[in-house]
């Protein structure tokens, strides 16, 4: 026996050995290297592991001859089978023993990858595979068939992706509104803000990332829920509205600075100190108008603190505003204080228009 028949004995045998005991002899494909990936691919598809593990092992390597196996082959099998590995870690519903290379979270990012349009799979088929996926009977499989949905940023998948948002397991609606923001279909936005209504913190952080995402398409929604007579809908609005900074905004947050709850209020600051001098003069017009109370006086005088923080040149017209909210008769000289200030920006031109 030659030399090179006996490593290729060796490397048989260790290849058995990483397969699973209920796996039959049939399903043992050559080593890597003599079984062309078009074969491997086809295999791969009808169920087989042996030819599994060893294609994914040459897509792992950035074989080219892999990608191409892959994406000429006119099967949806290999991606249903593909998307149920990085899910469940199984083949066509087996066990599945594989080598520690493809055991990482590198190796389901990778595989991951051959569902984006141009990668490996094509994507009307990724597409059809991932939407049929999201009504499986395993949460995992659901989870990772909605997470590539939103790598495919298709409008096309936002009705299964809204009806996601009540799937019984948690898990599985965080990836729906995660995956809504980035396919980015403003049809989304009052299904995000209906579920935003009974979200724990967790769920409603990841609806307001999806909001954000949305940026302005989800502006006119917000505006209105942040007229909520609920608190928590107020605050998630508020604060959605202040990291998009879209200048519809701007009069909703002014008036948010005396909302009843605390919570709210400091949110409406928050948000406004994010619209640089764009924010100075709704302010100030604010303090000339408004019932000045010590929220009033905490919120406002937070948002001007901070223009003058940003620009210090701001600082000669803001500042005696500041001083006289937190004077003891900060109910009296407020207002005149916020009307020479703005009369004064206004004739050094200081002020950003909106």
């Amino acid at each position: 026996m030659t030399t090179s028949d006996s490593s290729s004995q060796m490397n048989m045998k260790a290849a058995s050995q990483d397969l699973p005991p209920e796996q039959s002899s049939a399903d043992v494909a050559p080593p890597i290297g003599i079984t062309p990936p078009q074969i491997l691919a086809h295999d791969a598809a009808a169920g087989r592991r042996g030819a599994a593990w060893r294609l994914m092992v040459w897509i792992m390597e950035n074989d080219p001859r892999a990608i191409i196996a892959v994406s000429s082959l006119d099967d949806d099998r290999l991606a249903q089978n593909l998307l149920e590995f990085i899910a469940l870690g199984t083949w066509a519903g087996k066990p599945f023993v594989v080598p520690v290379l493809l055991r990482s979270g590198l190796a389901r990012t990778r595989l991951r990858t051959l569902f984006l349009p141009g990668a490996g799979i094509d994507s009307v088929r990724a597409q059809r595979v991932a939407m049929s996926a999201v009504h499986d009977k395993r949460p995992a499989v659901r989870e990772t068939a909605i997470y590539i949905l939103g790598l495919l940023e298709s409008p096309v998948a936002t009705p299964i992706l809204i009806q996601a948002l009540n799937d019984q397991v948690p898990a599985v609606r965080m990836q729906a509104a995660k995956a809504l923001g980035r396919v980015g279909d403003p049809a989304a936005v009052p299904a995000l803000l209906n579920a935003l209504r009974g979200a724990d913190e967790q769920f409603g952080s990841q609806i307001f990332s999806a909001l954000v995402k949305l940026d302005r398409a989800a502006v006119p929604a917000l505006l209105e829920t942040s007229a909520s007579n609920s608190t928590w809908m107020r605050w998630q609005s508020i604060r959605a509205l202040g990291a998009i900074r879209d200048r519809r905004a701007l009069p909703v947050l002014v008036n948010t600075l005396s909302d009843s709850d605390h919570s709210v209020a400091w949110m409406g600051a928050k948000g406004l100190a994010q619209f640089g001098r764009l924010s100075v003069e709704p302010v100030l017009q604010s303090l000339m108008t408004a019932e000045m109370t010590p929220w009033l006086v905490e919120t406002a005088s937070y948002v001007l603190k901070s223009q003058i923080q940003h620009n210090p040149k701001l600082k000669p017209y803001l500042e005696p505003v500041v001083e006289r909210m937190h004077a003891q008769a900060f109910r009296v000289g407020t207002s005149q204080a916020a009307q020479k200030a703005l009369a004064h920006l206004k004739a050094d031109e200081m002020l950003e228009s909106s």
